[in-house]
């Protein structure tokens, strides 16, 4: 489908497990997706493995043009629980700024790329490695991709060298 010129993002909450089926749906009906998805590390069965989680669960961004009339479907889709709105049968539109903002931080793999605008003081939460949910703040950049944080870790002070994608600014 080529999109309109007046193509606008909005957003659709899906069911509970219901993504690639709402993705393949939607996306065989002729309408775009996005789902932002971040890198996180989880623990299980006393494994780290890192693995991509969406930006906003059980959300997917949808653009279609005002000269759709056909975008009442999307609530029947399967997968697709509903098109956010805020006034009856009008779905809502995202501001063109917040989309542009998010698109520009995803890689092709719609993988969001960490903020590279840290500064040094600055609180952040670790959400990869072996230290993932502690909070510290930046103690110093480092040449490439480092960041220097420093942490509280029963009650003493620790540096742990990290990289940008393994930090959120809080």
């Amino acid at each position: 489908m080529a999109v309109s010129e007046k193509a606008k993002w909005y957003v659709a909450q899906i069911k509970p497990n219901g993504f690639d089926r709402a993705v393949s749906n939607l996306t065989r009906q002729g309408f775009q997706t996005f789902m932002p998805m971040k890198k996180k590390t989880v623990r299980h069965a006393r494994q780290l493995k890192n693995v991509l989680r969406p930006v906003f669960p059980g959300y997917l961004f949808i653009q279609f043009g005002a000269d759709r009339a056909d975008w009442r479907k999307i609530n029947s889709t399967f997968g697709v629980a509903r098109l956010v709105s805020f006034e009856q049968s009008v779905p809502a539109a995202v501001p063109e700024e917040l989309m542009a903002g998010l698109q520009a931080r995803c890689d092709a793999k719609q993988c969001l790329q960490p903020l590279d605008d840290l500064k040094v003081g600055e609180r952040v939460e670790m959400v990869a490695g072996a230290f993932t949910g502690f909070v510290g703040e930046v103690e110093s950049l480092r040449s490439g991709e480092g960041v220097q944080v420093l942490m509280d870790i029963m009650g003493q002070a620790a540096r742990v060298e990290l990289s940008h994608e393994q930090v959120n600014r809080l």
